[in-house]
């Protein structure tokens, strides 16, 4: 009579095992999956497509400056966090994580290029846009841009 109970106790414990592993992989199939940005992996990206006229002029420290430079621009504006930190102190001042915030890409080249003149470095618009344009083609690529917002 035991080993009938201990038996269907251990049936009944797979079959609850079972049944949750089988609906988190269902959840987590249907969820988007979760887009991490690699300074890395965007440095060298975006340093592979630059035209030569760039690649002669820009190093791997200037593109990888300029990136840096934008999402610390995005972070600023709201738009980009550094990860749990951020989304924590957000909660805390009862900003929902889910607010698009939208940022005037002239701003952008403008705060990039501050930040690129007070750290000495010889650095025009044109490299910053078409920086950033390589920039925009790796989130693309990564999935970390959706739809282009209309109105």
């Amino acid at each position: 009579m035991s080993f009938a109970f201990l038996l269907l106790a251990v049936m009944l414990v797979v079959a609850i095992a079972i049944y949750t592993v089988l609906r988190v992989s269902s959840r987590l199939a249907h969820s988007r999956a979760r887009v991490v940005y690699d300074l890395a992996e965007a440095v060298e990206f975006v340093s592979e497509r630059l035209p030569e006229t760039l690649t002669a002029k820009l190093s791997y420290d200037d593109v990888e400056a300029l990136l840096l430079w934008h999402v610390d621009h995005l972070r600023v504006s709201g738009a980009a966090t550094y990860g749990r930190g951020d989304l924590a102190a957000a909660a805390a001042e009862g900003n929902d994580e889910g607010i698009e915030v939208v940022t005037n890409e002239d701003d952008i080249v403008d705060y990039v290029l501050a930040k690129a003149s007070s750290s000495g470095r010889d650095i025009e618009a044109l490299d910053v846009v078409v920086v950033l344009d390589l920039e925009r083609a790796y989130l693309e690529q990564i999935g970390a841009l959706g739809p282009p917002v209309v109105g």
